[in-house]
């Protein structure tokens, strides 16, 4: 494995489709793009963006369907990875993905000596110059789904837009409302499990 390289990042596209690397180092860093079978359109500004990773990018076609069958791809390489490194060979492995089904896995590879990471957005990355999205509405709609049954919430992204919109009516615009759903990402109040949402305020036994 290439002693140059100080990070990996394996993309979920699946996952997370609106990303960019614009606002970090990329000397030091690999990255594999993991594309669902049916996913065919991919952003005209990401792909001009991978073409200045050269050979450091990899685009990984995933051939079947299934479900979760994107994730095994990427666990598979992951532990691919793990294999090719070297004793003391000091790389990161981090996750770009919003599905906490990776964090058990993660842990494990952590508690192999193998300092490994899932992100939901890159500005997390220490490098970046971009600034963590955030909004001041964002506490309000925590409160409001705090005080919806847990049985009732949103559970889909778009369901979820679609209840922000309703609250903020004209408030808050598209971008607004992004940010809103990338600061609870990011801090932990919100994940998806099999594209189904999960909130940390859920009851224990959902």
């Amino acid at each position: 494995m290439d002693k140059t390289v100080k990070r990996i990042i394996l993309v979920d596209f699946e996952n997370i489709q609106k990303f960019d690397f614009e606002h970090i180092d990329t000397t030091e860093t690999n990255v594999a793009i993991f594309v669902g079978k049916s996913q065919n359109k991919i952003p005209f500004a990401l792909v001009e963006k991978a073409q200045s990773f050269g050979e450091r990018l990899a685009w990984v076609k995933i051939a079947g369907d299934g479900k979760n069958n994107l994730d095994f791809h990427l666990a598979f390489e992951m532990g691919r990875l793990c294999e090719r490194m070297e004793l003391g060979q000091s790389i990161e492995l981090i996750v770009l993905s919003k599905d906490s089904g990776y964090d058990s896995l993660i842990r494990y590879v952590n508690e192999l000596g193998i300092k490994t990471r899932r992100i939901a957005n890159p500005a997390e990355l220490s490098d970046s110059t971009k600034q963590l999205p955030s909004s001041n509405f964002t506490n309000y709609i925590v409160n409001n789904l705090n005080k919806i049954d847990s049985q009732k919430r949103p559970r889909t992204r778009r369901t979820l837009k679609k209840h922000i919109e309703s609250l903020l009516r004209e408030k808050a615009g598209a971008n607004e409302i992004d940010a809103i759903l990338e600061e609870m990402f990011i801090k932990g109040l919100l994940s998806e499990i099999n594209n189904r949402l999960k909130y940390t305020f859920d009851t224990p036994e959902e």
